[in-house]
């Protein structure tokens, strides 16, 4: 074998190996996910598929006759409780002799509420959609706070979701990111909307927020009510803003005995917890960041959005988040 052919060996090996190096399945784009095939989506997507905790939950209070099977939860009338967008820009710091320079990167709130309307308005119709193919109606604040009690419930509701340990200082670290003058504030919600300092995963993964939710869904006459959280942050000196995750939870009050107590025993308190509200269902993902707008680092404005596929992937989303809130209901642990 003479050296050019064995030059032209070595790079096709090389190229072979960085092929295999490299994930075929890494998503560069909105529209990468939305091409997913199910195995693959279903293993980037986290929902009902992972998950029974809440079904198991539901069962114990069946189990202790604290809930009726009449009673189980059956939403016909869901609210938007927040659709939010949480900035996961990093500060970077350098120094400079005894002087500390910080380089901020985050959306201004007025920036924020724009990437936050603009995934509304994308995914919100979807939602409507597929929800209402179920007779279901899923609403937005305007549409349910019919009067000036609702209105104080959802305005002081952000205040009064409680959590346990974990997420709790997650929340409250996320809360000091949002006004340490430092680090700037790029996280809000759409107009019309109270942000809540809480993402739907957090939610889906806690034990005492989906309580404190399912008081306020209550209150408000609500079902069930959803949240919906997208992740961003920005790069390139702030003239790229990337995708890091969408995630959704679907959280509603539990219809149960109020004349029992259900006290003295090992797990009281959890379950009386659960007596208050559930999840019902949830789906997100997170993802190697990837382009999803570029701007003008100057005015702040975005001179082009990359969202092509994003309907595609809502639905997906919606469909999964349907499917997962029907196996709840009829406390199926299966994965298909």
């Amino acid at each position: 074998m003479n050296s050019l052919s064995k030059t032209l060996l070595k790079l096709v090996l090389t190229l072979f190996f960085i092929g295999m190096s490299s994930p075929s399945s890494a998503q560069k784009s909105i529209q990468d996910l939305a091409e997913l095939k199910d195995k693959k989506w279903d293993k980037l997507v986290k929902s009902y598929k992972n998950n029974s905790t809440w079904i198991d939950q539901l069962k114990g209070l069946l189990n202790e006759n604290l809930l009726s099977e009449d009673n189980l939860p059956n939403p016909k009338k869901i609210g938007v409780l927040t659709m939010q967008i949480w900035d996961k820009s990093v500060t970077k710091s350098s120094k400079i002799g005894n002087t500390t320079l910080f380089t901020k990167n985050y959306l201004t709130p007025s920036g924020s509420n724009l990437v936050a309307d603009k995934f509304l308005n994308e995914m919100l119709p979807i939602f409507q959609n597929k929800f209402q193919e179920q007779n279901i109606s899923l609403l937005e604040p305007k549409d349910f706070l019919t009067g000036e009690e609702k209105i104080n419930v959802y305005k002081e509701g952000v205040n009064n979701v409680e959590m346990s340990g974990l997420s709790k200082a997650l929340r409250n670290s996320f809360t000091r990111m949002l006004t340490d003058d430092v680090k700037g504030q790029g996280s809000l919600s759409a107009t019309g909307y109270e942000f809540y300092p809480l993402s739907a995963s957090i939610v889906a993964t806690d034990f005492k927020a989906p309580a404190s939710i399912g008081l306020i869904a209550e209150n408000l006459d609500l079902d069930a009510v959803l949240i919906l959280t997208v992740n961003v942050s920005l790069i390139k000196n702030g003239k790229s803003m990337v995708l890091h995750g969408i995630e959704t939870a679907l959280v509603g009050p539990i219809d149960d005995d109020k004349t029992r107590e259900y006290k003295g025993r090992i797990g009281a308190g959890m379950m009386n917890k659960y007596r208050d509200g559930l999840t019902f269902s949830s789906v997100y993902f997170e993802v190697e960041p990837f382009e999803i707008a570029e701007l003008n680092k100057k005015t702040g404005q975005i001179n082009q959005w990359h969202l092509d596929g994003l309907e595609t992937v809502t639905s997906r989303m919606a469909n999964d988040l349907i499917t997962g809130m029907k196996k709840f209901i009829a406390l199926d642990k299966s994965r298909k």
